[in-house]
C-alpha cells in the first residue's frame, strides 16, 4: 500500500494524518469524473436533479467498495461538486 501511495503522487499527511480511507483518496479523481454529469445544473429530468444517480454510478464503477465506503465517497464527491460547480 505504501508503494501505491508513493506512486500516486498523493500526500498522506504524515504521522498526524487522521484520515483513514486512503484507498478512497486514490480513486477520488475518477469518482469526480464519473459523477460530474449528475451534478451539472444544466442536466435534469423534468426539472429534478440527477444527483441520486451519482451514488448508483459509484457503486457500479467501484463494485469492490463497501456500502460505508460508497457513502463516504459520495459525500466527498457531493461536497466537491457543490464547492466547484461546473462553469461553461
Amino acid at each position: 500500500m505504501d508503494e501505491v501511495n508513493l506512486n500516486s503522487g498523493y500526500e498522506t499527511g504524515g504521522a498526524n494524518d487522521r484520515r483513514a480511507q486512503h484507498n478512497l483518496r486514490l480513486i477520488f479523481d475518477k469518482a469526480c469524473q464519473v459523477t460530474a454529469p449528475f451534478f451539472d445544473s444544466k442536466q435534469s429530468w423534468g426539472g429534478s436533479s440527477l444527483t441520486m444517480y451519482a451514488r448508483q454510478t459509484l457503486r457500479e464503477t467501484f463494485p469492490d467498495l463497501t456500502q460505508q465506503e460508497i457513502a463516504l465517497l459520495f459525500s466527498a464527491v457531493t461536497r466537491h461538486h457543490r464547492s466547484h460547480p461546473k462553469t461553461g
